[in-house]
């Protein structure tokens, strides 16, 4: 039988560096630690809170695969998990709970959908009178996972369990409390918690989840309650202007010591480090907290083997087993073949003339880099290519630490220009391109579109060919296919 005491192992085993992890998560072990040997703040460790959830899931039976029928076993992290969300309580209000808001940011196969039912149900059996407990995600077919689950569960449970919920085919309620739910919602079905009061929101790939209003109105309806509970659980995605990416990044610089500590947030979060070689079979343990239980090492070999030969499977092998933010779920050109590339890098120009000129800028307003290029080409596979970058200054604030290296050297060599403030001049790049355009016989300034208005005027007074370029397959199929 597990207990609390194997989740308090957990996090000293990790913190001692005995159990192989990332950074993230040997910080949040060591913040939990931190927070059980405080005596001095409002909070206390209470184990018999943990171990009465630990009690109740263990009850509960494996409804799939070869474990059917077995009782759940909860593994080392998710017994900390659960001593980290159910254990600190008020000094002068036992019932009240520290924690109200958690990330577990984890791949695939971990046993997600397992221990979010078993949480949800736990809630809505001994969380507050008339508790709501409601799973989130993109699809109803993905909300609806930890939903039948949790079902299941109830379905598979001895009889003395089974008493305890009445079951239909959406809906779960607590046996005698008419007004508790456990319901699955999602934004295809426009079913998302206006006018709920929830007391618990389970949050499924909640990385997936765009529309982030969705989050906001089943959080604004918490309010009300004494004990609520968040919870984030999800894998990596392609995409991060998400509600979840924000709200992970505030819990990274927390858990790094670059933000205040807000204690009512915990974030589990797993991949490699940046500085891991995806490729080195020593690091895709630091991403999986179930390697040799549920995911395996010889899996994951054959899926990195694949993803070194075929770029279409790289992004999804970082996404999905190591759990790392790619911008696209296929790669286009693979990385080995970029830094394979024979160029030539030299300061000094070429005596001959180039045959033509084209130059090419794509601009950005406040985070993102804003690219000019200069293409000249002399021959028919022979071109040369100058770079120049531009950024305003606050925009450094955003650049994660371990590139902040690569941009102080492209500030030192001249390639990347700071200009003032945090918003583009874009009176910088202009004058920058008419400098270029009186060098050389431009033959045409190509440009996207996106916040080009006033830069393009400008050019086009100076009598500077300029012509849009599409962002679309019809526009760039093309080019892309002779690269």
């Amino acid at each position: 039988m597990r207990d609390w005491q194997d989740g308090v192992k957990y996090a000293v085993q990790v913190a001692k560096g005995d159990i192989h992890v990332c950074r993230n998560v040997r910080l949040a072990c060591q913040r939990f630690l931190n927070q059980i040997e405080n005596k001095d703040w409002e909070w206390y460790f209470d184990d018999k809170y943990p171990q009465h959830v630990i009690d109740f899931v263990s009850e509960l039976k494996h409804t799939k695969g070869p474990q059917a029928g077995q009782n759940v076993i909860l593994e080392p992290f998710q017994l900390f998990v659960i001593c980290a969300i159910y254990g600190f309580r008020n000094k002068k209000d036992h019932e009240k709970r520290l924690v109200t808001d958690v990330i577990i940011y984890i791949p695939r196969k971990a046993g997600k959908s397992t221990l979010t039912a078993a949480l949800g149900l736990y809630e809505l059996q001994f969380g507050e009178q008339g508790a709501e407990v409601f799973t989130l995600a993109t699809s109803r077919e993905q909300a609806t996972i930890v939903f039948d689950s949790a079902k299941g569960f109830i379905e598979t449970a001895d009889i003395e369990l089974q008493q305890l919920f009445n079951v239909s085919k959406y809906e779960i309620k607590k046996a005698g409390d008419s007004q508790s739910m456990f319901k699955a919602l999602s934004r295809d079905t426009k079913k998302t918690g206006d006018g709920k009061n929830p007391s618990c929101v389970i949050i499924d790939e909640a990385a997936q989840i765009i529309d982030r209003n969705s989050i906001e109105v089943l959080h604004s309806g918490m309010v009300a309650r004494k004990n609520p509970l968040r919870l984030y659980i999800t894998t990596a995605s392609f995409t991060k202007d998400t509600k979840f990416y924000e709200d992970m990044q505030m819990v990274e610089t927390m858990l790094n010591g670059e933000a205040t500590d807000n204690p009512r947030w915990f974030g589990l979060l797993y991949s490699i480090d940046p500085q891991d070689d995806w490729r080195d079979p020593t690091t895709w343990a630091k991403a999986n907290p179930m390697h040799g239980i549920s995911v395996f090492q010889d899996a994951i070999e054959q899926r990195a083997e694949e993803s070194k030969h075929k770029p279409a499977s790289l992004n999804e092998f970082l996404c999905k087993t190591l759990n790392i933010y790619v911008s696209a779920n296929t790669a286009w050109v693979d990385r080995n073949h970029w830094d394979g590339a024979d160029c030539l890098i030299s300061n000094n120009p070429r005596a001959a003339e180039p045959e033509a000129v084209f130059i090419g800028f794509d601009l950005a307003s406040t985070r993102d880099l804003n690219a000019v290029c200069t293409l000249k080409r002399y021959g028919e596979m022979d071109y040369e290519a100058h770079w120049k970058f531009f950024l305003p200054e606050d925009g450094l604030e955003f650049i994660p630490k371990h590139y902040m290296d690569i941009f102080r050297n492209a500030i030192n060599s001249g390639v990347l220009k700071l200009t003032a403030g945090n918003v583009m001049d874009d009176k910088e790049i202009s004058d920058y391109i008419k400098q270029e355009a009186a060098k050389y016989d431009v033959k045409e300034v190509g440009y996207d579109a996106y916040n080009a208005g006033n830069l393009v005027a400008r050019l086009y007074e100076e009598g500077i060919p300029v012509k849009k370029v599409g962002q679309g397959m019809a526009v760039l199929s093309n080019p892309s296919k002779y690269v």
